[in-house]
């Protein structure tokens, strides 16, 4: 398929995923900032994160002679799989996210909830993808034939049929949003428990966070990745599948914060204060007060009474508190 095609339908959902992060809570007006300092930061990681992987990869080409052998059988594929979408693509992609998100945003104290984690992980992630999908293109494409031998420890879908390569561009970005929200979720709540003091639970949720983050992402590559290797269907549409599901599901979290509903299920939305009740005999004082404005003060719930409603509270108040 045409190489423009496939760098339109790559780019097709990079913005409307970047609007839907601006417009969650976490992003307010006074702090835009931070979005576009994380989108900065993704967008730079990617470099050194390609140079890993296509470097770690054209080494294991060139010295080892891994990947010609890697042709047929069953092992051979899984060896594939695992040192290309594993090790060379979950591992470093997202070392390199948890590390952007960890320096930029650990000690912004207006950023301590689920959804900030998972908002602020995402603009890493989108920007992230972003760069890293161009690179690859641009380095599979400009390579001389003299150097087929690094083409060919490149990842599969870059030589893939037209219609998987154009699935999977549709999905790259999207996917690396969802894998990176889903590292969000675990940090904000890492972040909220350092915010609250709790330093070994706070470490404990974001190694999980980084963990989780490769686990899911290795796993969902591996299936994509086998079926590229292999030409079996299967694979890829289970892959393919699971992408697109974890980046609608990331996606609903996002709007599931704008509206608080997240937030409040998980128990992080703020707490109302307490209210105080007034016990009978201050409540018939207070009924009693003229104007009723000291019932309004000092937390007490009594709100200011007219007319006959007056009266009735007064009634009320002598029959509970007796002769």
């Amino acid at each position: 398929m045409n190489l423009t095609i496939i760098l339109i339908a790559a780019y097709l959902p990079l913005f409307p995923l970047l609007f839907l992060i601006l417009r969650s809570r976490s992003f307010g007006k006074g702090s835009r900032r931070i979005f576009f300092k994380l989108l900065f930061l993704g967008l730079l990681a990617a470099v050194p994160a390609f140079l890993m992987a296509a470097g770690g990869l054209g080494a294991a080409a060139v010295i080892f002679r891994l990947f010609p052998e890697n042709a047929e059988g069953k092992q051979a594929a899984l060896f594939s799989v695992l040192l290309r979408y594993v090790l060379a693509g979950a591992l470093i992609e997202e070392a390199w996210k948890h590390f952007i998100l960890r320096i930029s945003t650990w000690k912004q104290m207006t950023m301590e909830t689920v959804g900030d984690g998972i908002a602020a992980a995402a603009v890493v992630g989108t920007a992230f993808s972003a760069v890293l999908y161009l690179a690859w293109q641009a380095a599979y494409h400009v390579l001389p034939p003299d150097l087929e031998i690094l083409r060919s420890a490149m990842p599969d879908f870059l030589s893939a049929g037209p219609v998987a390569s154009f699935i999977h561009a549709l999905l790259f970005i999207p996917s690396h949003f969802g894998y990176a929200g889903l590292m969000g979720v675990l940090y904000g709540f890492a972040k909220g428990s350092e915010q609250k003091k709790h330093a070994g639970r706070a470490g404990f949720m974001l190694t999980v966070s980084f963990l989780l983050a490769v686990l899911v992402h290795g796993v969902i590559e591996s299936l994509v990745g086998y079926g590229f290797v292999t030409g079996q269907k299967l694979w890829l549409i289970l892959g393919f599948a699971a992408e697109a599901l974890l980046a609608f599901l990331m996606a609903s979290a996002l709007v599931a914060v704008r509206d608080s509903s997240l937030e409040a299920a998980l128990g992080q939305d703020e707490p109302e204060p307490p209210v105080e009740f007034a016990d009978s005999e201050e409540f018939a004082d207070f009924a009693e007060a003229e104007g009723m404005s000291a019932a309004e003060a000092e937390g007490s719930p009594v709100a200011a009474l007219e007319g006959s409603g007056q009266q009735d509270l007064l009634e009320y108040a002598d029959a509970d508190t007796g002769p």
